[in-house]
């Protein structure tokens, strides 16, 4: 199979020669946003936003492809089951630093960290008598894909309560209750933290719309690192000025990079990160073992 990869896997010589090991024929294209010369050639692709930036008609030969991200919300997604191409995307790869990074943040706002670093900077020996536990609290996980599996995983020996809202009713040892997306208004109001953990689609943006964000328990926390418009953004920012929010932490946006002129960088009670959290030193290596696993199953 004639194979582009772009410079979203960002393969090194060993992986370009293990890709051909398998008996493809391997064309590198670095830069997603420049047009492909003759895409009529390709049988698969190995990206991310190539379609996103560019035309992808004249992809004519395509029967297969291989996202780097784990959402897919920058592809064609009726195009290209329309062409019935066989699709992947990262599952797994990423789940590990961005299930660190959630309970980072969770053990920083229930810790009341930003003040405390602040005082820090300033100089005070400054005592807090509010900081929070994360045992006996009640977490509402939506989306059990494979962030939201190590989500739970890390999160249990902490003590909360896991309660999960999905498309499907699952099993897991680390949670505690499962239940339909859509008992997810019924549910919200037990939360004393939100972690969202689902893909974004048409169904989804913007679930956390004003008036579940509303109904959300007083001094409970926020938690988004899969999509930002899966929040209205507006009205987040409104609940967590006015409550029933006590914070938040945020590695996604609606529109990024978030604008300079946001509320949310003013605001005391939210921790923002530039769109990071997937990031871990062992990335690619669980990159380009799914990738060449699903190429070698390709055709089975």
């Amino acid at each position: 199979m004639k194979i582009l990869v772009t410079g979203s896997l960002k393969a090194t010589e060993k992986d370009i020669k293990d890709l051909e090991a398998l008996g493809h024929e391997i064309t590198l294209h670095p830069d997603e946003r420049v047009p492909v010369d003759h895409p009529e050639q390709y049988e698969g692709i190995i990206g991310n936003s190539l379609f996103y930036y560019g035309d992808y008609s004249g992809f004519t030969a395509l029967k297969y492809f291989q996202a780097t991200s784990v959402g897919l919300d920058r592809l064609p997604l009726d195009w290209l089951r329309g062409r019935d191409v066989e699709l992947h995307n990262a599952e797994g790869v990423y789940s590990a630093p961005m299930a660190e990074w959630t309970v980072m943040r969770i053990l920083e706002l229930l810790k009341l960290v930003p003040a405390g670093f602040r005082a820090q900077l300033n100089g005070q020996y400054k005592k807090s008598w509010k900081w929070d536990e994360l045992g006996g609290k009640t977490v509402l996980l939506a989306g059990f894909g494979a962030y939201g599996r190590e989500i739970a995983k890390r999160l249990k020996p902490f003590g909360p309560k896991i309660l999960v809202v999905n498309r499907s009713v699952k099993s897991d040892p680390n949670v505690d209750e499962f239940h339909l997306l859509s008992d997810l208004p019924a549910l919200l109001p037990q939360a004393d933290i939100l972690i969202l953990a689902m893909a974004l689609t048409n169904e989804t943006r913007h679930i956390i719309s004003r008036d579940l964000l509303e109904s959300m328990k007083p001094g409970s926390l926020l938690i988004n690192a899969a999509r930002g418009p899966l929040i209205d953004e507006e009205a987040l920012i409104e609940a967590l000025k006015n409550g029933p929010l006590a914070g938040a932490a945020l590695d996604v946006f609606e529109k990024e990079p978030l604008a300079a002129e946001s509320p949310l960088w003013k605001l005391e009670n939210v921790l923002l990160s530039p769109h990071n959290s997937f990031v871990g030193s062992r990335n690619h290596e669980r990159m380009m073992r799914l990738v060449l696993g699903n190429l070698q199953r390709y055709g089975e």
